[in-house]
């Protein structure tokens, strides 16, 4: 008898403290979180001392201080000369990089103000393979410019903004390598979106292997070292400029400007090209994505839909099972996301189609368990719970 009244307490105690553990780990949450609130509140007083001066002072110094505040607060204005069309309408789910999912198409129109005909700036460019794409972060609505931000493959340690490709910048920039499909008037046709639709383009560029590969660039830079060794020597010759290789034009150089897939792998062996151990060692792998039975007939339904031509809109274009899978093992959680919500349902959206899914951390496995049109659901909050399902 003692010994089960003895057992219960035990239970209970164990209950208890397991309480008590999550209660502590809500309280040191709720004080980070307060200090970010108490840090950026002492950031704005630091701001506004700054510029406050006694009335005194003001009035003598006000030339000195109009001239200053000129030339700090400068701004250098851009115009958009394009807009991109994107399957990705809500932050959430976007890939971080062009490379995630490669078989979405976007599109970017130039507007009829910058060119009175725009397709005359685009002449030449379908000859090149791949193109960069220069963008402003229009949906960014972060007030507050941290110094050091914490990109998802650090799993919440922090490193310099400008060592990660963050959204959250100083200057709203984006830049991102994607494939050229075609143009058809004044529209570019790529694949590789990682950008929200809407997006305000900035500029166009072409890919040039031989300038924008490190890898080509050192291979030369090492060739026209050793020819200068050749050449010169201890004699100090001229230099016999029908030995040195002639430059090729723009798009047509040696190498293989249509495989970037190539260049990354190289560039991951060349010991002339270096990148932290984050980048090339990340802490965890891809996830593995599973489709319940409900998300797999689902897929098979609107795979029918296709094979029969009922295509509507360059939604339906879209491979849903590859883009789904590309997305969702690289894990595009936010750290917050995943540390407070990670047992709750995500949700995200390609075009059209909402996907449902579940995050299992323990097993680095996910579990897509909807696929449905967006406009059959009700609205979803920010924790990805699905309302009116």
């Amino acid at each position: 008898m003692e010994s089960g009244l003895m057992s219960d307490k035990l239970i209970k105690l164990a209950e208890n403290v397991a309480t008590t553990r999550k209660e502590l780990q809500n309280i040191r949450k709720e004080l980070r979180r307060l200090n970010q609130v108490h840090q950026k509140d002492m950031d704005n007083i630091i701001s506004s001392l700054k510029t406050w001066k006694c009335e005194s002072c003001s009035t003598s110094d006000a030339a000195s201080i109009e001239e200053s505040s000129a030339s700090m607060d400068e701004s250098i204005p851009f115009k958009p000369i394009g807009i991109i069309t994107s399957s990705f309408h809500e932050k959430r789910g976007t890939p971080r990089q062009p490379g995630i999912c490669a078989s979405i198409q976007g599109k970017i129109t130039l507007f009829n103000s910058i060119f009175t005909n725009p397709e005359h700036a685009l002449e030449g460019l379908e000859d090149f393979s791949h193109i960069w794409i220069l963008f402003y972060f229009h949906r960014n609505d972060s007030t507050h410019i941290r110094a050091k931000v914490s990109p998802p493959r650090l799993n919440g340690l922090k490193t310099g903004v400008f060592s990660t490709r963050s959204p959250h910048r100083p200057c709203s920039v984006g830049l991102s390598l994607v494939h050229l499909d075609y143009i058809d008037g004044s529209s570019v046709y790529f694949s590789g979106v990682d950008m929200l639709d809407g997006t305000p383009v900035l500029d166009i560029k072409p890919y040039i292997p031989h300038y924008d590969n490190p890898v080509t660039l050192n291979q030369q830079w090492n060739t026209e070292k050793h020819l200068g060794n050749d050449i010169y020597g201890s004699n100090s010759e001229l230099i016999d400029h029908s030995r040195i290789p002639r430059e090729a034009p723009d798009g047509e150089e040696e190498g293989s400007p249509n495989d970037l897939s190539s260049a990354a792998s190289s560039m991951q062996i060349s010991e002339q090209v270096r990148v932290p151990r984050w980048i090339s060692e990340p802490p965890a792998g891809q996830l593995s994505v599973v489709f319940k039975e409900r998300a797999r007939s689902e897929l098979e339904a609107l795979r029918r839909n296709q094979e029969q031509g009922n295509i509507r809109d360059v939604d339906d274009r879209v491979d849903l099972e590859c883009s789904i899978v590309q997305i969702l093992q690289e894990d595009p959680r936010s750290v917050y996301v995943r540390e407070r919500y990670a047992n709750q349902f995500y949700t995200f959206l390609i075009g059209k189609y909402h996907v449902s899914c579940k995050f299992d951390d323990s097993k680095r496995l996910v579990q897509v368990y909807k696929i449905a049109l967006a406009n059959s659901l009700g609205d979803t909050n920010v924790t990805g719970q699905v309302i009116g399902t």
